[in-house]
């Protein structure tokens, strides 16, 4: 099952309605023809939800398989949210909610689906699901601590065992086993006696289950690292630190960046790089492999804002983050950033400077962190951290760790090849964890337009 070119332009009339009122055009300069009912595509779109945590749950061994059926998925998470936005039919809008952040969650959009799900306070609405809406909408909004206990219905069993269970592999990574199992026994439940809409939040909730923990921290991270996962275990229990690995994190994982492996990586704007710096940094110190790492971003206030964020994900830690003014003069004493475990953030000037007036400091590094590397070829600022770059591959001890991080380097694999020797390049420029609009404005008409593209060679949605 996929969607035609008819869907497709269905699609497009519903996303330009959903557009129209979010700008707020007014009524009568909406002109858009809905003769052809958009409620026609809802069939298919729940069809292509079925079909793909169906496949989960089967645990295809085609990933080729599975990764069509995500691909036409994302038709139908953008149709369900689409017409959620087009207020076509409000009374539908907790139903919409949870198809649509249960199909942005599948296709590996975790902010498109945790926003979407949140759009709903407080309990879920009754839809007929005998309590298995609560736990789904619990489940996408990653609501961790609520307990269901005495349930009723037919489910409710299988509800309160699976929330008391997903609980508990939060709290300490144990439990797995009984939630896939617990999941395979709803799933067969509502398949013997449920209704439709029953079984197919019985065969979302399973999925979602499946995908949860593979996501988890406390599953990727050992596996990942190559460390044991005692290791891990004080940053885990921390409130403050992720539960689930995004997509972006499960490529720096499956690259080896996090076995201490040199990378250029590829990461997109709010593709999770802040958090995926972060498990860098702790796996090389868990590892004991680093005790001085550096992070070098090319602007004061970039330098601030990651200081002040690792600041935050390492309070009550051994690990001591410090950033250093960006004026040329000697404001550090070097004794001060050793014999612990130190990040230090600094602009490429400073830390040019720095090395210049201690070049001892070079020795005791053993990771380096090029945050906005793609600076490195931008105008005079773009020499200094080209010339900081070449000195450090001479100076710093040869099996130091060097991740250069960008969102639009062009030539990554040369870059790699030269600052690493090696074009270990971890591609994650096409990964977006919320869904964007591009839209090509003109005044061509008399009123203007916004034509927007989805998937630009086949479909154009068109605005106001």
């Amino acid at each position: 099952m996929r969607p035609d070119r008819r869907s497709k332009r269905l699609l497009g009339v519903t996303r330009s309605k959903a557009k129209m009122i979010e700008y707020h055009v007014p009524e009568e300069y909406q002109d858009i023809d809905l003769s052809t009912n958009p409620d026609r595509l809802f069939t298919i779109s729940i069809g292509l939800l079925g079909d793909l945590a169906a496949a989960i749950n089967r645990e295809e061994p085609d990933s080729g398989s599975l990764s069509e059926l995500r691909t036409n998925l994302l038709f139908s998470a953008r149709f369900f949210d689409s017409y959620l936005q087009s207020k076509l039919n409000e009374t539908l809008d907790p139903y919409l909610v949870l198809l649509g952040s249960a199909s942005y969650y599948l296709c590996d959009l975790p902010g498109s689906a945790s926003v979407l799900a949140k759009r709903i306070n407080g309990d879920c609405p009754d839809l007929d699901g005998d309590g298995l809406e609560d736990l789904l909408l619990r489940l996408l909004q990653a609501d961790l601590g609520t307990y269901f206990d005495g349930v009723e219905g037919p489910f409710g069993g299988f509800i309160d065992g699976i929330s008391r269970w997903i609980l508990q592999f939060f709290e300490d990574g144990n439990g797995e086993e009984n939630l896939l199992d617990l999941a395979t026994k709803l799933r067969d439940a509502v398949y013997e006696f449920g209704t439709p809409r029953q079984l197919l939040f019985g065969d979302v909730i399973a999925a979602i289950l499946r995908k949860k923990l593979e996501n988890s921290a406390w599953k990727a991270l050992p596996l990942y690292s190559g460390l044991p996962r005692d290791k891990w275990l004080h940053a885990l229990q921390k409130d403050s630190f992720i539960k689930e690995l995004w997509p972006a994190q499960h490529l720096l994982g499956k690259a080896d960046v996090l076995k201490g492996k040199f990378a250029i990586v590829q990461m997109p704007t709010s593709a999770g790089k802040t958090k995926a710096t972060e498990l860098i940094l702790r796996s090389a110190f868990l590892a004991d492999r680093v005790a001085l790492a550096i992070i070098i971003a090319p602007f004061r206030a970039l330098c601030h804002e990651i200081k002040n964020s690792l600041v935050e994900a390492f309070h009550n830690e051994p690990t001591k983050v410090d950033e250093l003014s960006d004026a040329l003069q000697t404001d550090f004493e070097i004794a001060e950033l050793l014999g612990h475990q130190q990040v230090l953030v600094v602009t490429p000037e400073k830390l040019l400077y720095v090395l210049r007036h201690a070049p001892e400091l070079a020795a005791h590094v053993g990771l380096l962190v090029f945050d906005e590397g793609h600076q490195f070829d931008s105008g005079t600022r773009g020499i200094t951290y080209e010339l900081l770059l070449t000195s450090l591959r001479s100076i710093i001890p040869e099996g130091a760790q060097k991740v250069l991080i960008s969102a639009v380097i062009s030539n990554a694999e040369a870059v790699g090849e030269w600052l690493n020797d090696e074009p270990n390049v971890v591609e994650g420029t096409t990964l977006i964890p919320t869904f964007r609009s591009v839209g090509f404005a003109s005044w061509l008409d008399q009123l203007g337009r916004i034509e927007y593209c989805f998937n630009c060679s086949e479909l154009t949605d068109r605005g106001v």
